[in-house]
Formats: C-alpha cells, structure tokens, sequence
C-alpha cells in the first residue's frame, strides 16, 4: 500500500467519524430540544403545582417521551384536519362535527397522560408538599361560583 492509497483510506476514515459524530449530536440536541419542549409545556399547564412535583411530572413524561410525541403529533394533525374543515367553503357540518369529535379525543389522550404522571407524582409526594397546591383561576373567573 503506498503513502498515496494509506492517506485517502485514513482522510474517508476521518470523514466518516466527523459525519458520525455530527449526525450523534444532531440527535442528542433534537432530543434535548424536545425534552426543553415538554418542560415549558408543563410548566404553562402546571403553574399552580409546586415546582418539585412540576419537576417530577416533566421527568416521567421525559421518561416517555416517545408515547408523548407521538399523542402531540396525532393531535396537532387532528386540529389542522378540523381548521382545514372550518375554513372550506361550502361548510360540511358533518365531517366538521367528526374532526371536532377526533380533536376531543386525541386531547383527551394527551391529558390523560399529562394527568398519570401527575398522579403518579402525587403518589410520592409528602402530604406538606401536596399542601402547596393552589387551586386555579377557571375560565378567567367566568365559572367562579362568587361572581355575578
């Protein structure tokens, strides 16, 4: 083998690692995106909790991340179905009454995985520590009991 063949062969050999190591990067970043992604959403939803049993909950969404993407994706296609339907023109009531049944459904699949890993959580959290949860605001007080 000459010095020629020993440095091209050794040159793809370092390129192959290069494009290896950026491909494992790419996809240690898009999981922490992702991970980044589940955390500011629970945070916006949990904000009444306190934040070790936010922190809890993020962990075993984490934990299941796939499941979760996977539940998020099939709900964001439902509602792009249903606002597709909203904006044709000429209205049909019926498929629109069907894609509103499908968004219900897949959202109610999101929350109950939201809602199991909380309780969960809760299951481990000291009572002092459940203390701390506050009750929330509801349709900008529109449902309060105390308001006319």
């Amino acid at each position: 083998m000459t010095g020629r063949t020993r440095t091209i062969i050794l040159a793809v050999c370092l390129l192959i690692s290069v494009c290896l190591n950026l491909f494992a990067f790419g996809a240690f970043v898009a999981g922490r995106w992702i991970d980044r992604r589940i955390e500011t959403s629970v945070n916006t939803v949990m904000q009444t909790y306190p934040p070790s049993v936010r922190r809890d909950v993020t962990r075993r969404l984490i934990a299941d991340r796939q499941t979760v993407r996977a539940a998020a994706a099939d709900l964001r296609e439902a509602r792009q179905r249903m606002f597709v339907l909203m904006r044709a023109d000429p209205l049909d009531r019926n498929a629109l009454d069907r894609a509103m049944a499908d968004v219900r459904e897949k959202t109610e699949v999101l929350q109950a995985m939201l809602q199991n890993a909380l309780a969960a959580s809760l299951a481990e959290t000291p009572a002092s520590e459940r203390q701390k949860i506050r009750v929330p605001g509801f349709g900008g007080g529109l449902l309060e009991r105390d308001k006319p």
